[in-house]
């Protein structure tokens, strides 16, 4: 039996997460629509209507299941944050297309969004509320702990561990294994051969600190 779901965020992320369950995973999910806080109640965004805000997700005596298709590291913390008074089932969106080499061999927590094109191979940890978007690919070894959000294209390699709330942005290349401690910020198109403190932003080929 399909289960009832919602998508937290009507934009471009929410939009594409919308059409993956609508177009290859229905048999599992009946999608009812979008939460969005910035968006009037009873709007239709692809032809998906905008049930209400967080406020009335949580007031809601529907059992819903919820996918949190944001992309800010941050905000989708402080949703999930909002939500923990309720006891929402949050299940892992995996778009057929993407690859898990060994299934086995991949744990995966709750709240995952992994796109299509994507390949993970061997041994890796996938914890809670990540992003893994279109065409990433994560080597053996590696540990994504939670609310990560990696943008299109990111190579990780094998080894490579990311803490809580890390950004990695689009195109991005982890090089060997290294470590992006929590809060940091990988810039677009960079190449990563070192560790990264936590709460700071590289960029570039090598990565390098941005100065604030």
């Amino acid at each position: 039996m399909a289960q009832t779901v919602v998508i937290i965020g009507a934009g471009g992320l929410g939009r594409e997460v919308a059409a993956t369950i609508q177009y290859y995973l229905a048999d599992s999910f009946s999608l009812q629509g979008f939460v969005d806080d910035g968006l009037p109640h009873g709007e239709y965004v692809n032809d998906l209507k905008v049930l209400g805000g967080i406020d009335w997700l949580i007031n809601s005596d529907e059992d819903f299941y919820v996918v949190l298709a944001v992309a800010s590291p941050k905000v989708k913390k402080l949703i999930h944050e909002r939500l923990k008074e309720k006891s929402f089932t949050y299940p892992n969106i995996i778009h057929p297309y993407a690859r898990l080499h060994s299934p086995d061999f991949v744990e995966m927590g709750e709240g995952n969004i992994i796109s299509d094109g994507c390949i993970i191979t061997t041994n890796v940890f996938i914890g809670n509320f990540n992003l893994i978007n279109l065409s990433c690919t994560v080597g053996h070894d590696a540990t994504i702990a939670d609310y990560c959000s990696i943008m299109p294209s990111v190579n990780i390699s094998g080894g490579a561990r990311l803490q809580n709330e890390v950004y990695v942005g689009t195109g991005a290349k982890l090089i060997k294994a290294t470590t992006l401690y929590t809060g940091c910020v990988v810039g677009a198109g960079a190449v990563v051969n070192t560790d990264i403190p936590s709460y700071k932003s590289f960029a570039g080929v090598p990565a390098k600190e941005l100065q604030s």
